[in-house]
């Protein structure tokens, strides 16, 4: 019944109970009857088909209208030998542009070399970092049917070095919840102290190495036929095969809270042997949740902070005097460092930005990253008329530094790029220069490092765009578009990877990063300035 897309299978379940179903006939009452697939099958005296549903349309936006479908692949495994008929109405000649697959389309495209992107379609907010046995879990928002935001599913890759990635299949698709939208992973290694009256508990009853998601069904309010009239809710899925596959469990393990409440991250907190959520309720408003059982959440704060938006993301970090901090970051970048008592986050002080530009958005946190706290951020890229849309960041390894007194959030490229450009190829190396220049003749990322004077300036032709900054003034130009930054910045690194620019100084507490126009995968890489400086250039495939 909920394959035949009548219902979910909860709701089947009660309408099996109320004696609405025949089989061959015959009232059944127990939804555990057993068919073999070719039995007459009445629901309210009608039979059950394979409903397809095609909600075409457009949606207003701020930007003027977008067009959006919602899909969703058919379990078609029992279906083979058999006949499907699809009957519609459906414009002229659409019926010319229906075909049949048993593959998603695939990018020929040049992709970056380490930017992650999809094969094809579009992408978005990273969800579900979770690191098991060797093995970097990225879940992403995805829509696998299309270039435009739209059908929001759980896309899935895995990497061992965070440089390189293998793309799977769709983790999750939308259901009769809703789409589905953000959320975090975490392994079951706390199993034993999670609290119960019996071993009934289902997380308790899961194996040590399983793997538990969180995430957000997203309902109707997003164009979704399937979820029309329902509200956001915090929903639960988990993997016993090391996350190749998700199974979601019924229900929603936190309610309808606030308008969109979403974006939940769990992270296990031990001094108090509890569980936190941190969640998005609306606006600029968030809430701390904490559970002992994962089936049961009390809010124990609600927190404002007044520029911050969607996406947090609380965890601990250690300082370099050897104490424990809290940072609760949010999707626009913006991160607060204070304590965290199991029950309530204190700030210390005003929030910080650690992007200079608003392209990274939504950035999560690895749980269980070996001895480091890795982020990758959602890079919102136009499409210009490929079959992908969006890429992620380098991921970025999290350290305090204190700069004039106060605590500062720094962002160092994985260690993995470093050891990576051990082995690279040199394009460059010169010291008291002032003009670098080499070709770029197959497709990889460039890493660029400038050592300049703090009144200097330096411009980049980086294949095709150009780019330049005023250590004088602190203004970094790109594609026409000026960023002020810290004035006096006399270490610049760069990394470019087709499509996007990434900017670090001040020991990587100075971030920011730019879409670069031409995308082209090869062609010339220039330096100059006006005063001699010392340069590097490298690619890592």
């Amino acid at each position: 019944m909920a394959r035949s897309g009548v219902c979910s299978r909860r709701r089947a379940e009660e309408y099996i109970r109320q004696k609405r179903v025949t089989v061959n006939g015959e009232v059944v009452d127990s939804p555990a009857f057993n068919v073999e697939g070719t039995e007459k099958i009445l629901f309210d005296g009608e039979k059950l088909l394979l409903c397809v549903y095609f909600p075409f349309g457009e949606a207003a936006a701020d930007n003027g209208t977008y067009s959006y479908e919602y899909l969703s692949p058919l379990p078609v495994s029992e279906w083979m030998g058999r006949t499907l008929t699809l009957s519609a109405e459906f414009p002229a000649g659409f019926e010319d542009a229906v075909t049949q697959t048993d593959e998603l389309p695939v990018s020929s495209e040049v992709h970056p070399a380490v930017h992650f992107t999809a094969n094809a379609g579009w992408i978005n907010d990273p969800n579900g970092l979770v690191y098991d046995n060797g093995t970097y879990h990225l879940y992403y928002q995805h829509n696998p049917f299309g270039v435009n935001w739209n059908n929001m599913s759980w896309g899935h890759a895995t990497s061992t070095d965070l440089l390189h990635w293998t793309r799977l299949p769709v983790a999750m698709l939308p259901d009769e919840e809703g789409t589905i939208f953000s959320g975090c992973g975490l392994t079951n290694e706390h199993r034993d102290e999670i609290q119960a009256a019996a071993d009934s508990n289902l997380y308790r009853s899961l194996p040590k190495d399983a793997l538990l998601f969180f995430y957000t069904a997203a309902g109707g309010s997003h164009d979704s036929a399937c979820s029309e009239g329902k509200d956001y809710t915090q929903h639960t899925a988990y993997s016993t095969d090391h996350g190749l596959t998700l199974q979601k469990l019924p229900g929603a393990v936190v309610p309808f809270l606030k308008t969109d409440n979403r974006d939940p991250k769990v992270y296990w907190h031990e001094k108090s042997k509890a569980f936190i959520m941190s969640l998005y309720l609306k606006g600029t408003e968030y809430a701390i949740l904490r559970s002992t059982d994962m089936l049961h959440w009390e809010i124990t704060q609600q927190l404002t902070f007044e520029t911050a938006n969607e996406c947090p993301d609380l965890r601990p970090i250690s300082a370099p005097d050897g104490t424990e901090k809290w940072i609760f970051y949010t999707a626009s970048s913006e991160y607060f460092i204070g304590d965290f008592d199991g029950f309530r986050f204190t700030n210390y002080s005003a929030g910080k930005r650690a992007s200079y530009t608003e392209i990274a958005y939504a950035g999560q946190t690895y749980n269980n990253a070996p001895d480091r706290i890795v982020l990758i951020q959602w890079l919102r890229t136009q499409n210009p008329e490929r079959l992908y849309t969006g890429m992620l960041t380098l991921p970025r390894e999290l350290e305090l530094i204190k700069q004039d007194g106060e605590w500062i959030l720094a962002q160092h490229p994985v260690h993995e790029w470093f050891d990576a450009k051990k082995a690279a190829n040199t394009l460059f190396h010169a010291a008291d220069t002032t003009s670098c220049q080499a070709e770029l003749t197959s497709p990889a990322a460039v890493g660029i490092d400038v050592s300049l004077g703090s009144t200097g300036k330096v411009s980049f032709s980086i294949l095709g765009n150009v780019c330049a900054y005023d250590a004088t003034t602190g203004i970094f130009t790109c594609a026409d578009k000026a960023t002020q930054l810290p004035a006096g910045l006399t270490e610049l690194h760069l990394i470019a990877d087709r499509g996007i620019l990434e900017l670090s100084a001040k020991q990587d507490t100075v971030i920011a990063y730019w879409e670069l126009p031409d995308d082209r995968p090869c062609g010339t890489i220039t330096v100059n300035a006006d005063t001699p400086i010392c340069a590097e250039a490298w690619t890592v495939r």
